[in-house]
């Protein structure tokens, strides 16, 4: 989230590694221009206020929490593993989840896949706890229609 979707680059080095770069010898493509280093500071400035940082610490424990509890009677059949943390998740499945993602897609929630047989999951910092909860129960109900039309 450096500049909340502006295209922005950024690096960050060791003490040793500062002494040795000299001006003009690293560029990047994003770096620099005055409206993306607005923008970055005033994202910077935001997410580091502790009651954002707080509520993002809450939601991604509701998060896990929606989705150990809803997808307990999946894990060790149709889905193989919950990972992640806080706000960065991954459900692993026993197959390629294209189908979990197509219906969620027409339930109104977007998912991505990742590695073949994983949905990644990457909320805005900034969802609110209802979404969360919202998103968990579509991504319950698409697990459990999917899991009834295999065995179907």
């Amino acid at each position: 989230p450096l500049a909340n979707g502006i295209p922005i680059g950024a690096i960050l080095v060791s003490d040793k590694v500062a002494e040795l770069i000299k001006v003009g010898e690293h560029g990047t493509t994003f770096g620099g221009n005055p409206l993306a280093c607005r923008v970055g500071c005033t994202v910077l400035d935001h997410i580091a206020k502790p009651e954002f940082l707080e509520h993002v610490q809450n939601a991604g424990q509701v998060l896990e929490q929606e989705l150990q509890q809803a997808l307990a009677p999946f894990v060790g059949s149709t889905v193989v593993e919950l990972r992640g943390t806080g706000l960065l998740r991954g459900i692993q499945f026993a197959s390629d989840p294209i189908q979990i993602v197509d219906l969620a897609r027409d339930r109104g929630l977007m998912l991505v896949g990742a590695g073949g047989n994983t949905v990644r999951l990457v909320p805005p910092l900034n969802t609110s706890i209802a979404d969360i909860k919202r998103g968990a129960a579509i991504i319950a109900d698409c697990v459990k229609q999917f899991a009834a039309e295999r065995k179907a």
